[in-house]
């Protein structure tokens, strides 16, 4: 009885432990199914760096959500390719972006927080972890 009292004991200890050692924050796989980026195209209609607005930077770009994390950003011939992801950090679903050092959408390269959604439009907004400034941007659907 001792040595089944030992093992349950074992057993609670090493799944407490697991369960502490989990962390929500680690969520960094890509949720790239969401499908209101997924379906169809996507312009800026507000980039708000800093209290200065930036939306200009874009005009004329569509943003196309791809699978396997990819998004294109385009305006005629030119096309500018970077990444995305969608996940949970500290309890906030986020939309990673990355283009690189591509001159102004390097602007876009954060993981912005997912303020409101609906099928037609997505707001986002950004923290700086330096100065605390806050950055907002606008995707509506195209």
């Amino acid at each position: 009885m001792k040595k089944l009292n030992l093992v349950l004991v074992t057993i609670c200890l090493i799944m407490t432990s697991t369960i502490l050692s989990c962390d929500d924050n680690s969520n960094s796989s890509p949720d790239n199914s969401a499908p209101i980026l997924k379906d169809g195209t996507w312009i800026i209609t507000n980039f708000n760096e800093d209290n200065q607005d930036n939306t200009n930077y874009f005009t004329g770009y569509s943003f196309d959500f791809q699978d396997a994390g990819v998004v294109k950003a385009s305006s005629g011939s030119n096309v500018i390719s970077g990444t995305w992801i969608i996940r949970k950090d500290s309890g906030k679903t986020k939309l990673d972006l990355n283009f690189g050092n591509v001159p102004k959408f390097e602007e876009l390269n954060e993981d912005w927080e997912i303020i409101t959604q609906s099928p037609t439009k997505m707001d986002l907004k950004d923290v700086s972890g330096g100065d605390g400034d806050i950055s907002y941007l606008t995707f509506e659907k195209n």
